[in-house]
């Protein structure tokens, strides 16, 4: 079925009979059914496919993180949503490939929140008596108490803990209880961003380190 767009003189977007129409770079394009390909793929394809599947394969992970982090940029991307936002960043600077030309997930490079607002520096991150310790350099645009500072953790072995608004951005530093890790302890990475919570905006996130 195809959806007009801009009233019957438009363009449309969807299958109308054997012909597809879609909006590329703000013109409206019509295009005939693609037939399969009966060449096998290329070294290349498979690679870009791997990637594709790897990054699809982590934010399914990391969803819960993913939904808060990207909400914003959804309101920004119509027709995109939360997770292909996020997919579509991480396939296109989070994958490295290893010795053996295998890809995988950099996570020094993932962006679990995306936002305009500048990011935290200086930041600095460690496990202290049951306790993790996070530290920041406060930004003097961010003084107003509605900025807020939120924490992901991620680990590829067990579940993702996201806490939000844990202290103001002016603070410079804070001490945060982590429920999961009383229970068992395993490698997580940590990653802060700030929350602008009056107007709705976040900072890219900040990697901390593994803890």
């Amino acid at each position: 079925m195809g959806i007009l767009e801009d009233g019957p003189n438009g363009g449309f977007r969807g299958k109308v009979g054997s012909v597809y129409g879609y909006n590329l770079n703000g013109k409206c394009v019509i295009r005939g059914a693609r037939r399969k390909s009966t060449k096998p793929p290329t070294a290349a394809q498979l690679a870009h496919r791997e990637k594709i599947k790897l990054s699809s394969e982590f934010c399914r992970w990391i969803k819960p993180i993913v939904d808060f982090g990207y909400q914003f940029e959804e309101t920004k991307n119509s027709g995109r949503g939360k997770f292909q936002l996020a997919q579509q960043r991480i396939f296109k600077n989070a994958i490295d490939v290893d010795a053996t030309n295998k890809p995988f997930i950099n996570l020094e490079k993932v962006q679990v929140f995306v936002g305009e607002l500048m990011s935290p520096e200086g930041v600095q991150a460690r496990w202290e008596e049951g306790l993790l310790k996070l530290s920041w350099i406060p930004n003097p645009k961010y003084k107003d108490s509605m900025f807020k500072l939120n924490l992901a953790m991620v680990s590829l072995d067990r579940e993702v803990d996201l806490q939000m608004a844990i202290a103001d951005v002016a603070q410079g530093e804070c001490t945060v209880n982590i429920p999961v890790f009383e229970r068992e302890k395993f490698d997580y990475h940590v990653y802060i961003g700030f929350w602008d919570t009056y107007h709705g905006a976040f900072s890219n996130s900040t990697y901390c380190c593994v803890i």
